[in-house]
């Protein structure tokens, strides 16, 4: 009775808000994220209506509603299978990559848009008081302008350099470059070459290409009264971010730009099999955990480098769980177990598992760095190059690319981790430094969002950059006067020194001339 009565006087009260929650991507990494915090606002006694490709289905949420959107799966699969590889692209492949995932993504919002539980929401006579969007791209975005409410964007990792514009937040190429490129922390020439090249390339393809190309899709299924999508992404009310700067690059952020970080209960556990469970209780000499998460399947990895794995696993005398998408692995040693999916999680936190080799996703690197489980990384795409450059230089990771892959350097790197407790210790402090934060992640994401909910909107927080043309964030008008009145003065006075130093000449030429006269 007493712990109610207290917690009767400090809860804030809040109305109760109609919310809509949109996301596009199939990605059950990047959806976690998200769940969580729909879920803490329903539980809020907000009404959540979320689109998405993995719904929670839980009954005991009464006030949430769920549009499935799960068949997008099958349309990534086949797409992925394209582009994700498994190893880093090339200079060139990057800015190709991009133009081939922008164009993936505009045939995706069609379809999505289509979708009946989609088509009911646009077409209805719903009200809500604030939209919150998947920001990798912001046709969803539409939503808000559709019903007159104030727009937040959110990420499950950082954002790239058009989603940071919306907000007018500045993301320097060196100091800050885009989190998709295949770069680490410190950039070599060539990156900084790279990082520069696609800041231009990529603004400029976005707005010539990119935002053309969504708003006439806005305006298929929303109506052509609609506004520019440009104009819609720009009155954009916050950017909430997974980002954690322990994790990520330091970067100047704006008040309109949210640095969450730690959003999902990673310590909740699903369980483990019984089967797989004994085999981790029974593995002595500990065991090596490898996954290339969801987006990049194992079992389609080119047939070298899979051997290639395979011959390692069989030398060494650990024992190793391979999330393997497949029911058979040909060739697989007796000390390797495979499944189809995994509880990593409830694996990581397992006493006997000493090692993941990993891509480096964020959502793996928070997982395993919270477990104290030191990483080999094998990076292929999206932000994991960068991820993975971070375990390196917390000292917890080995980074290999998957190009340079045989089995001496694998073999080497397992025995350096599995017999040098340096990699333990240092994920240990990594730990402290990450989790050490007045609040979590979704604590902060809920009270932001009830914020804008609250004050209709944070215009207030609009960065002064976003109402002034280009040319004068850039000062090209400044330049345009300085540099004539600079070049005019210095040249003014160097005609001016010239007489002076001229008539200095003569004077002198003639004075002596005098005395020798």
């Amino acid at each position: 009775m007493i712990w109610c009565i207290l917690l009767t006087l400090v809860a804030v009260p809040t109305e109760s808000a109609n919310i809509l929650f949109a996301t596009s991507f199939a990605s059950i990494s990047h959806q976690s994220v998200f769940q969580p915090i729909w879920k803490e606002l329903s539980l809020r006694g907000h009404n959540v209506t979320v689109i998405g490709s993995n719904p929670l289905h839980d009954k005991t949420l009464t006030n949430l509603t769920e549009v499935d959107m799960s068949y997008m799966y099958n349309q990534k699969k086949e797409t992925s299978k394209k582009w994700l590889v498994g190893q880093k692209p090339g200079f060139l492949q990057v800015f190709m990559k991009d133009v081939f995932l922008t164009y993936f993504f505009s045939i995706m919002h069609d379809n999505y848009f289509q979708q009946p539980g989609v088509q009911n929401i646009i077409n209805g006579d719903n009200e809500f008081d604030v939209v919150i969007a998947e920001w990798l791209f912001p046709t969803l975005g539409a939503f808000a302008a559709r019903f007159k409410c104030p727009l937040i964007g959110i990420t499950s990792l950082g954002a790239p350099i058009p989603s940071l514009d919306t907000v007018g937040n500045p993301s320097h190429p060196i100091y800050s470059p885009d989190h998709n490129l295949p770069i680490g922390r410190e950039l070599s020439y060539r990156d900084r070459v790279l990082s520069t090249l696609y800041a231009i390339y990529v603004r400029v393809h976005y707005q010539l290409v990119v935002l053309p190309r969504e708003d006439k899709t806005v305006k298929k299924y929303f109506g052509t009264d609609m506004p520019y999508l440009g104009d819609i992404e720009r009155n954009i009310s916050l950017l909430l971010l997974n980002r954690n700067p322990v994790i990520h690059k330091i970067m100047p952020v704006y008040p309109a730009v949210i640095e969450l970080g730690n959003v999902r209960p990673i310590k909740v556990y699903k369980p483990l099999n019984s089967e797989l469970k004994d085999f981790l209780d029974n593995s002595k000499n500990g065991v090596v955990y490898l996954s290339f998460g969801t987006n990049l399947l194992s079992s389609e990895l080119p047939e070298q480098y899979i051997d290639i794995i395979l011959q390692t696993f069989s030398k060494l005398p650990y024992n190793f769980v391979w999330k393997w998408e497949k029911d058979v692995l040909p060739g697989k040693p007796k000390n390797v177990f495979i499944q189809k999916w995994i509880p990593q999680t409830a694996l990581l936190a397992h006493p006997n598992v000493k090692l993941f080799i990993t891509q480096g996703g964020l959502q793996s690197l928070e997982e395993t760095i919270t477990h104290h489980v030191p990483i080999i990384g094998i990076p292929s795409h999206s932000d994991q190059t960068f991820n993975v450059d971070t375990a390196v230089k917390y000292g917890f990771g080995i980074c290999i690319d998957l190009i340079d892959l045989t089995v001496e350097i694998l073999e080497d790197a397992i025995h350096e981790i599995m017999r040098n407790d340096s990699y333990k210790q240092n994920v240990i402090k990594t730990e402290k430094l990450m989790n050490d934060f007045p609040t979590n992640g979704l604590e902060k994401a809920v009270w932001w969002i009830e914020y804008v909910i609250r004050h209709k909107g944070a215009q207030h927080l609009r960065s002064p950059a976003m109402d002034i043309p280009w040319y004068q964030y850039l000062l090209l008008d400044v330049f345009a006067i300085v540099f004539p009145f600079v070049f005019v003065m210095l040249y003014l006075k160097y005609k001016i020194m010239n007489i002076v130093i001229c008539t200095l000449k003569k004077r002198f030429s003639k004075n002596v001339k005098t005395k020798k006269e």
